[in-house]
């Protein structure tokens, strides 16, 4: 009796043991898409509402919509065209932080989420996030873990990493003090149609340098040999336009988001749409977007 009480006993506690055993595929982190369809998978909680009173464009996305359009791109993939996307502020890439000149480069490194706790498998990294039109953030006083925060940029799978490909624009925020900072620059821009010669003299006559202009430039020429870069680094490269074939270094496209992320080839017919800025001496688009209109 009591080697069969004990055996019964023992079949009861591995029958407990066994029932109090988490499920695996519950509250599984991470990315569930490679797994069978008869695993479940927990959908991330839904965002946060906006703030009362944040003027949100009509076509921004939330964070998790960015995140899933990024997971649908091959690894270095980026969309054609960019997003208004909205999300809290959860954290810092610090190690990205602490190796990088913020006096210098004015640029930080932020986590977004759709929720404002940061609940959820999903977020979005703004790689080197600047103010307004790619204005230098001052101080890390003007984004903050809390901020709620709308960025303006194309989206990119950079390696498993769902982040931001070349510009990061803030465009609006609940920051007081990011608010205050950059009140004028929080004004619309304008959309300005410019020839190379144009927009050379433009940007050469802008009052400060290495600081971008408001308004935004749409500028079309011919790429130049001279000055000429064939590498692309994350999908943007550096060429100089004019506004005929062989007009020389007039005016400088750096790391341009280019279609595909292939090197536009020399000669090619180009359209450049960003804000101008005054680099010392050079006048250039930092970060702009290239289409080709006749190669």
């Amino acid at each position: 009796m009591k080697a069969r009480s004990l055996i019964a006993l023992t079949a009861i506690a591995s029958l407990f043991l066994a029932s109090c055993k988490e499920n695996p595929y519950i509250n599984a982190p991470g990315d569930n898409s490679e797994n069978i369809d008869t695993i479940p998978v927990v959908a991330d909680p839904d965002p946060t509402p906006d703030p009362a009173g944040m003027e949100v464009p009509e076509q921004a996305i939330t964070v998790n919509e960015a995140v899933n359009i990024a997971k649908k791109l091959a690894s270095g993939g980026v969309t054609d065209s960019e997003y208004y996307i909205k999300g809290w502020v959860v954290g810092f890439n610090e190690e990205q932080r602490a190796k990088t000149d913020f006096a210098r480069y004015g640029n930080d490194f932020a986590y977004l989420s759709a929720r404002q706790d940061g609940r959820g498998t999903k977020q979005f990294y703004c790689y080197r996030i600047m103010g307004p039109n790619g204005t230098k953030l001052p101080d890390k006083e003007c984004i903050v873990i809390g901020d709620f925060v709308i960025i303006r940029c194309k989206i990119t799978n950079y390696s498993g990493t769902y982040e931001n490909s070349g510009n990061c624009w803030t465009t609006a925020s609940t920051n007081a003090h990011f608010n205050e900072v950059f009140a004028e620059a929080l004004i619309p821009a304008d959309t300005i149609y410019a020839t190379c010669a144009e927009a050379r003299a433009a940007a050469l006559a802008l009052k400060e340098n290495n600081v971008a202009s408001k308004d935004i430039y749409v500028i079309e020429g011919y790429v130049q040999s001279e000055g000429y870069s064939a590498t692309v680094s994350r999908n943007q490269q550096i060429f100089w336009v004019a506004d005929t074939e062989t007009g020389g270094k007039v005016f400088e496209a750096y790391y341009c988001d280019v279609p595909n992320g292939e090197a536009v080839a020399v000669g090619t017919k180009v359209r450049l749409t960003g804000n101008i800025m005054k680099y010392n001496t050079t006048p250039e688009m930092k970060n702009g977007v290239v289409e080709i209109i006749e190669n």
